[in-house]
């Protein structure tokens, strides 16, 4: 071993420690004396250990007092030393330790005894180092051991082997004292004592931890982080020596710590919240009195949507659909039937809405009460049912017409058929998600005025109910009178995903 002081003020890093598990461990009598145990390592592996006594001495009768080595989880001493003064940054869920408290007998002038490490099934690959061997990222660790002001000096001379067989040194290895441990049932006084690790040899110093008694009986936990050069074994020989005026030599109750060191990711900001799914279908009547409403709402939508992306951030995907039909040179280009079954796949068996061929079947004075373009109730139900909704995206329809939503307007006004067929369609979009915000525009529906305030009204009410139950907005044209952009604006931000169905 060289001449070489191993001690750090403060640990490097934060590293979080998966320390060996010693729960299963317990001595098996005096044949163990000398005989390999197997720990596990906390990372799939094992570590090897044995005790013995160096050549000289004699093995210890615990039938005659003390306590034989015995696993402690998450060990009294060292778990309140861990952590603390220059192990500050470190962290672990249990402190485990082997620890053996020696009879009283006095076997010679100084008591011995031995540990043996073996590493070779150790899984140091789990923690950036190789298998079979202890490296870079391995501590081994030793608490309350004799400081040598009282009672007892203990020094633990460090030697071992390398993968290749060599001998091992430990110039590389850095010790980090822990902080003050509370007495436990045999201390005089708080372990308190910082050890260093100097010519391969760990002892307790002069230096107490912070807060400590000064010249304290016993050692706070030292920790050893081995360098990189790949250790097989090592070989841990602890003297206890009497301190001239005090007791004879004894053996302390003492703690052996293997651990691995991960090292601890930097707390991560968060990151920023992704903006709500939102899928907006815009429906629209595609009679010839819808056209104006058509054109100015296809002029004015991009607009609509960028002021949106500030007031009402969201990852939005609109939708434009005709009723039976299309208006050349918006951006209603489709209609519902060929989005419905070319697009999502849908069996044209299934949709609800009626056809021009239906309308070209009837008879000249039904086709006045009868307009497929205005099956307004009808499309909400089809699209609440059947379009290819982005999975986890909030669902609306924006619906425009200027009638009653059962297939225009009958000459009396709206009828049962409108009421029932909005009642199907309020169904349809509760029981899917969907949020249905409607629109009325302008229409003529007499010649007399108060009859057509009537309707006007009837139909107003139903459209305004549609929406209410579904949790959509009602609009009129008299909200559009200063353009399309500010009704667009918060159509778009009321299709956010804050309505509970």
């Amino acid at each position: 071993m060289s001449q070489t002081t191993n001690t750090q003020s403060s640990s490097a890093e934060a590293l979080d420690l998966v320390f060996w598990d010693t729960s299963a461990y317990r001595w098996g009598g005096r044949g163990d004396w000398n005989q390999w145990r197997y720990i596990p390592d906390g990372l799939g592996g094992e570590i090897g250990i044995r005790y013995g006594v160096s050549s000289g001495f004699s093995t210890f009768d615990w039938n005659k007092g003390g306590v034989p080595p015995h696993g402690s989880v998450n060990d009294g001493i060292g778990a309140a030393s861990f952590g603390k003064h220059e192990q500050a940054g470190m962290s672990s869920t249990s402190v485990n330790a082997v620890r053996m408290q020696g009879t009283l007998e006095f076997t010679h002038a100084k008591n011995n005894f031995t540990i043996d490490l073996d590493f070779s099934r150790y899984k140091g690959s789990k923690v950036g180092g190789q298998d079979g061997v202890a490296g870079e990222s391995t501590f081994i660790g030793v608490s309350d051991i004799y400081a040598g002001h009282s009672y007892g000096k203990t020094t633990v001379t460090i030697t071992g082997t390398l993968a290749d067989g060599s001998a091992a040194s430990t110039a590389g290895w850095k010790l980090v004292n822990g902080g003050v441990a509370p007495p436990n049932k045999v201390s005089i006084d708080p372990p308190s004592s910082e050890m260093s690790l100097v010519n391969g040899v760990v002892q307790g110093t002069s230096k107490s931890a912070p807060g400590g008694k000064a010249k304290s009986t016993n050692c706070v936990l030292g920790l050893m982080r081995l360098d990189a050069a790949g250790y097989r074994t090592l070989h841990l020989r602890y003297d206890i020596f009497s301190v001239p005026g005090n007791w004879g030599a004894r053996i302390d109750n003492s703690g052996l710590y293997v651990a691995s060191a991960f090292p601890r990711k930097p707390p991560q900001p968060p990151e920023p919240a992704k903006p709500p799914l939102v899928d907006l279908v815009v429906v629209i009547d595609t009679s010839f009195s819808m056209r104006d409403e058509a054109e100015a709402l296809s002029q004015t939508i991009t607009a609509a949507i960028e002021a949106a992306k500030t007031k009402c951030p969201s990852d939005l995907r609109v939708t434009y659909l005709g009723i039976e039909g299309t208006f050349k040179n918006t951006r209603f280009d489709n209609t519902v039937r060929k989005y419905l079954t070319q697009t999502a796949k849908v069996d044209a068996s299934s949709l609800r809405g009626r056809t021009i061929e239906n309308a070209a079947r009837l008879k000249e004075e039904q086709k006045e009460t009868f307009d497929p373009r205005e099956d307004g109730a009808r499309a909400i139900e089809d699209v609440a049912n059947h379009f290819d909704w982005r999975p986890g995206a909030s669902r609306s329809i924006f619906f425009l017409g200027d009638e009653a939503l059962e297939g225009g307007v009958s000459v009396s006004g709206q009828d049962q058929e409108d009421i029932e067929a909005a009642r199907r369609a309020i169904e349809a979009a509760k029981k899917t998600g969907t949020r249905v915000h409607m629109y009325l525009g302008t229409s003529k529906f007499s010649s007399d005025a108060r009859k057509h305030e009537r309707i006007y009204k009837e139909i107003q009410a139903e459209y305004a109910r549609v929406a209410g139950e579904t949790g959509g907005k009602p609009f009129t044209s008299v909200d559009a009178q200063s353009g399309f952009q500010a009704l667009l604006e918060e159509v778009i931000c009321g299709s956010s995903p804050s309505t509970t169905f």
